[in-house]
């Protein structure tokens, strides 16, 4: 549970880390060994992929952790360095050493059925790649004629309408959807995986083939709110000359006590956030309390992203089965759309897309990421 770096993070309080020390030294061996028959009963003995799950050992590293910063504040007045501020200090140490699940629980928070939402070139992703009982139809017809576009044009281009209540004729800013089968023995069939990405875009001409329709940036936009006297102004001007993505992934470095990813409590794969700008220019801010990814304004729910996976597979063998699609998207109300869209130019606002499949050997299907 990333305990090196939230000991870090908190400048490495006296005596924490040799506390944790002490607490597990003599306890090990029978850490491992419960560790150890927990992978076992949940994976298959030729299985390379760390099962979902939260361990054994994860379980008894974070009580240490929790136990030694129990003692931080008399531990140093122990040693002569008494906080004049008793509960000042003990905030300061929580916020980066208490365990959090906050990002995971407002991703799972954020789940909803599997939606249909999706431009029109992409209604074929709809059914679920196949797995190893239907050889001849990998690769999809449609990954392949699409692999080697970059931007939608036509009717394929055309905004994309939400479908599901209660946000119908909402914008969609931007799609992640990942299908994945997992490799087989009998019969010999390696792992496929299929990734579909699909994003608003600024642009005053054709963008890099070479790049994705969405940017990367801290998820903070879902829990703060910003001063929008300060920044409003600064945002107008960014959006009528912006070139790139309106949606993007969110990246969860720095975040303390971000969770494992996709494993026991863990973070959805990719969760998206929207542009500083475009909250600051449309006055958004988070629900209260924000306990899913949701900005609201003064009538209601304004910009919200959806989570969902689904469709259960397995190895073939007894491992526990294990969603092969996993998707997000970012919407907004129509209203707030057609006021982004004004500001940016509506002849500038592009439909991005990428699309890739892959196939991997025995052992190389516990690869998460994006790429």
């Amino acid at each position: 549970m990333f305990l090196d770096e939230r000991l870090r993070a908190a400048n490495e309080p006296p005596g924490v880390r040799d506390a944790i020390v002490d607490d597990l030294v003599n306890r090990l061996d029978n850490i491992g060994k419960r560790a150890s028959e927990q992978i076992g009963q949940l994976r298959s003995p030729s299985a390379r992929r760390i099962p979902d799950a939260y361990f054994h050992h994860e379980e008894e590293v974070e009580n240490a952790l929790q136990k030694a910063s129990a003692g931080i504040r008399l531990a140093l007045s122990l040693g002569g360095l008494p906080a004049n501020d008793a509960h000042s200090f003990e905030a300061d140490f929580a916020s980066v050493l208490a365990t959090s699940a906050r990002w995971a629980v407002r991703c799972e928070a954020s789940r909803v059925p599997r939606p249909l939402t999706r431009s029109p070139a992409l209604d074929w992703t709809l059914t679920p790649i196949p797995w190893h009982e239907n050889k001849l139809s990998w690769p999809p017809v449609g990954a392949v004629d699409l692999a080697a576009t970059r931007q939608l044009t036509g009717a394929d281009a055309e905004l994309v309408r939400v479908a599901e209540q209660p946000y119908v004729d909402w914008v969609q800013l931007g799609l992640i959807e990942r299908q994945r089968t997992f490799s087989s023995t009998h019969p010999d069939v390696p792992a496929r995986k299929l990734i579909v990405v699909t994003g608003l875009e600024a642009a005053d001409g054709p963008v890099p083939f070479n790049s994705m329709p969405l940017f990367e940036g801290p998820p903070n936009a879902w829990t703060d709110t910003y001063d929008r006297s300060k920044v409003r102004s600064d945002a107008d001007t960014f959006l009528r000359k912006i070139q790139g993505p309106l949606a993007g992934i969110a990246d969860y470095s720095g975040q303390p006590g971000a969770p494992n990813l996709e494993r026991g409590a863990g973070l959805h794969p990719f969760p998206l956030v929207p542009r500083l700008e475009s909250i600051a220019h449309l006055g958004l801010r988070p629900e209260d309390p924000a306990v899913r990814h949701a900005l609201v304004d003064e009538h209601g729910p304004a910009l919200v992203g959806r989570f969902w996976r689904g469709f259960l597979i397995h190895d073939g063998n007894y491992s526990a089965l294990e969603p092969a699609v996993h998707g997000t998207d970012l919407i907004i109300r129509s209203d707030l759309f057609d006021r982004l869209e004004s500001v940016i130019g509506k002849e500038r606002v592009n439909s991005g897309i990428t699309v890739s499949y892959y196939e991997e050997g025995r052992g190389d299907d516990d690869d998460f990421s994006v790429d």
